[in-house]
């Protein structure tokens, strides 16, 4: 999974049911410098590659002010992750459908 240089004006991807998205795409995609400045929203739905790992590396997105995680069976530590992404980013509104 590829992200192209040219992302200057992304402010919001949705990832819903890919099933070839995981923790190295999330960690490619927070540290595409172009996304760090504009990428405000990040929806990741149902998909099941996704694990705690990559959910972290998010930190790295210091703009996000909205995250959505729903049904992604790979988070194992919520209450980790969640602590860890709210310290590096107080600013972030963390929304969570996990069980």
């Amino acid at each position: 999974f590829v992200f192209p240089d040219g992302l200057e004006h992304v402010t919001e991807i949705k990832l819903q049911k890919c099933i070839y998205i995981q923790d190295e795409c999330l960690q490619r995609l927070s540290e595409t410098k172009n996304l760090q400045k504009s990428l405000l929203q990040l929806k990741i739905i149902s998909c099941g590659n996704v694990t705690d790992k990559g959910i972290i590396a998010l930190h790295k997105l210091t703009n996000l002010e909205y995250l959505y995680l729903s049904d992604l069976p790979g988070i194992r530590q919520k209450e980790t992750t969640v602590h860890v992404l709210q310290q590096a980013l107080p600013n972030l509104e963390l929304e969570l459908d996990l069980e």
